[in-house]
């Protein structure tokens, strides 16, 4: 009994200190980047389409092979960086004065400051829109037009405001900005409205408001900025159809990433809100809500008259459905969609000098690796670091693939071999028990 326990303890104490690493064989795919690379050399490599489709969502299963099959650490990064803008400046306000035509304001910039070529107005007030004409002066007194722009504020109804105005650079000091109510257009009668279920704007709104200005911000160099660089790929609907409520739907199956969806649609004018859902499978019950949002398109004459793309983002699935809320109106008719992500792209220093390098992926449920290599590069300072860029050829099917590491084998070989332990345990202290019941002596009767 005790050489069974002591068996027993040796063979799970073995499983836990045995845990062999992955090998490219247990990935289902594999391409190759052939270059000369040098040991200590900083490299990168691009993830393509075709490599993202085979991952799993989020990409934790890629790992990184040397020809002589060493696994390679990395860093997994997006092509996205803060742009900061140069400099702002708050400026004075000096004046202000209005009548039934128009508003001016004016200020002025103070101390040393960099060409300017915009100005920022913060304004409280909503649902409004305002002609508008920018001056500067040196002096005070001669004035040059630097723009005349449009503000405009419609956010009671949709997502759409502009109070920025952009100019070409410009060194004056002093500053006037003259306010009009939006000039009606010859012909067109005194408003210009698009009436349609679920909006009602008209270009109008706001006539004979003064305005609440608060202060006003004056930039180099535009405003903070996230840059980033982005793939994509255009795909037409796998399924399309209408539900009872009123809704109707599109479903791609091409199992990408996506950072930004932009929506290809053959209607003259609309406004829809529209929830994104995805699935790994496709089946109708195994789809779950990832995001929602709303595009737009206005006729001919409206300011800024369109949004057909989202900010959304998915890791990667492999089927997604968009599904449009039409009200009362036809369907959508959304001819295809296209998809935008972030390039992804692996950054390795080359561990010796060597001809090849294989990427190695498709292998769900495996862990991402956690690689010192993240100290190093990552996505707060990736856009700093100078590497060589790899080409990959096209991703080929793994010859033997098999998903099960060496330690998955091992771990399973163990288990069956304590499961036959146990079994022999148990019929053993069975065998003895039936044993000490027959010596015992049944009592008289």
């Amino acid at each position: 009994m005790k050489t069974l326990l002591s068996l027993i303890a040796c063979c799970a104490l073995g499983g836990q200190a045995y845990a062999a690493r992955l090998q490219s064989s247990n990935f289902q795919y594999g391409a190759a980047a052939d270059a000369n690379m040098k040991s200590g050399a900083l490299y990168r490599v691009d993830l393509n389409a075709d490599v993202l489709r085979g991952c799993a969502p989020g990409q934790p299963d890629i790992r990184l092979f040397a020809p002589d099959g060493a696994e390679v650490p990395y860093s997994l990064v997006k092509a996205e960086y803060l742009k900061k803008a140069a400099e702002t400046y708050a400026a004075e306000i000096t004046g202000y004065k209005a009548d039934s035509r128009e508003a001016v304001l004016e200020f002025r910039l103070n101390g040393q400051f960099l060409p300017v070529n915009s100005v920022e107005l913060s304004v409280a007030d909503r649902d409004f829109r305002k002609d508008t004409e920018l001056f500067g002066s040196a002096d005070g007194k001669n004035w040059n037009r630097l723009v005349s722009a449009a503000i405009y504020d419609y956010s009671s109804q949709v997502d759409l405001r502009r109070t920025r105005l952009d100019f070409p650079g410009s060194t004056y000091k002093f500053y006037r900005l003259k306010l009009r109510d939006t000039e009606e257009q010859p012909g067109k009668g005194k408003t210009v409205s698009l009436k349609y279920d679920g909006i009602d704007l008209n270009i109008s709104g706001g006539k004979g408001l003064k305005l609440r200005i608060d202060g006003v911000t004056a930039r180099t160099g535009g405003q903070d900025s996230v840059v980033g660089i982005y793939d994509e790929a255009n795909f037409e609907p796998s399924a399309a159809g209408e539900n009872k409520d009123n809704t109707s739907y599109v479903v791609i199956n091409k199992g990408l990433p996506f950072d930004k969806v932009e929506f290809v649609v053959e209607d003259g004018f609309f406004m829809r809100e529209f929830t994104a859902w995805y699935s790994d499978t496709g089946t109708e019950d195994s789809y779950r809500r990832l995001s929602g949002g709303n595009i737009f398109r206005f006729p001919s004459g409206w300011p800024d008259g369109e949004r057909v793309s989202a900010e959304l983002s998915s890791p990667g699935h492999g089927f997604y459905k968009f599904v449009f809320n039409n009200r009362n109106n036809p369907p959508l008719r959304v001819k295809s969609l296209r998809f935008k992500w972030l390039r992804r792209s692996v950054y390795f220093i080359a561990p010796a000098d060597m001809p090849s390098l294989t990427v190695a992926f498709g292998r769900p449920n495996t862990p991402p690796p956690a690689y010192d290599m993240e100290n190093f590069i990552n996505q707060g300072n990736w856009e700093k670091r100078t590497a060589e860029a790899l080409r990959l050829r096209a991703p080929v099917l793994t010859a033997g693939y098999s998903p099960d590491a060496p330690a998955d084998w091992k771990s399973r070989t163990e288990k069956r071999l304590l499961t036959g332990i146990l079994v022999l345990m148990v019929a053993g202290m069975g065998y003895w028990l039936y044993n000490l019941l027959k010596k015992v002596t049944p009592p008289s009767a």
